[in-house]
């Protein structure tokens, strides 16, 4: 690092204490493009991903996937909870409406909380009442309605304003697929980056307890927190990033670590976005 080290600071009771940074990486920013590697758990789909395979039933168009629960369109059933199987990329011809709400699929939110992609769903009574649409966003800004995909009886493949789940008490509810990251430990589901070295990730957003190491390459992270300032020259970055690690230390736990923003290989000082641009939800 010819000579310079990589400082962590930390504000304690008002006062900046500096400390080296346990993993101290040459800055290979203007190098060349990162390796992409897959970290364990990680998945190929994003919100975006989810709506542009919801398209792909040309909604609320002549040529929308007819409604049925014996039909199949590319090895999916043609009915709600086939065409919200396959736009979230699940085996075809996909888990039913009862149990894309198990834990192994999907976890509950708050309709406050929900993101693009993110499923709004009624799996009480039985098939020709129970129900799941894709929620898209919210349609005003009191948040009193939102535009959904959904594959619906009489119909088809539709793209509409809802408001199924919106007044408590309700037999639809919000959940967060688990390809998505699930209703933990991020509220923002997964969201890709390019890592231009191996971190150390830790238990907070500081380096007081060291967790394991996330590889250098295309990573996902959860979320973002504002917390100590990594530097390297005029370099530097308070925010971090809530992960799952690729290798964890001995005795600690590498789900949910935080991995310092400094080491993004696109972006510059204090900026924590994924690969497309978007700022990263805070945690």
């Amino acid at each position: 690092m010819s000579g310079k080290q990589l400082l962590i600071k930390i504000a304690v009771l008002g006062v900046v204490v500096t400390s080296p940074l346990s993993s101290t990486p040459a800055h290979a920013r203007a190098g060349s493009p990162a390796t992409v590697s897959s970290p364990a758990g990680a998945a190929d789909v994003t919100r975006q991903s989810v709506l542009d395979r919801a398209k792909t039933w040309n909604p609320g168009t002549p040529q929308r996937v007819p409604y049925s629960q014996s039909k199949y369109h590319n090895g999916y059933r043609t009915d709600c909870s086939g065409y919200v199987s396959m736009a979230l990329g699940l085996k075809a011809p996909g888990p039913n409406t009862v149990a894309l709400t198990s834990p192994g699929v999907s976890s509950p939110i708050a309709m406050s909380d929900l993101l693009p992609a993110d499923i709004v769903i009624d799996a009480i009574g039985n098939s020709d009442t129970r129900h799941v649409v894709i929620f898209e966003k919210w349609a005003d800004a009191g948040h009193t309605s939102y535009w959904a995909y959904e594959q619906r009886g009489g119909y088809g493949t539709d793209h509409r304003v809802l408001t199924y789940g919106v007044k408590p008490g309700g037999e639809f509810h919000a959940r967060r697929p688990n390809v998505l990251g699930g209703g933990s430990p991020g509220t923002g589901g997964k969201y890709l980056v390019d890592t231009f070295t191996n971190a150390t990730g830790y238990r907070e957003p500081n380096p007081g307890d060291p967790q394991g190491t996330l590889n250098k390459g295309t990573n996902y992270v959860y979320c973002r927190a504002w917390g100590a300032e990594v530097r390297q020259g005029g370099e530097f970055n308070h925010w971090w990033l809530r992960t799952d690690l690729d290798r964890t230390n001995p005795g600690k736990n590498g789900r949910g670590a935080y991995v310092s923003a400094y080491y993004l290989a696109k972006w510059g000082n204090d900026e924590a976005k994924d690969n497309t641009g978007r700022d990263i939800p805070n945690c």
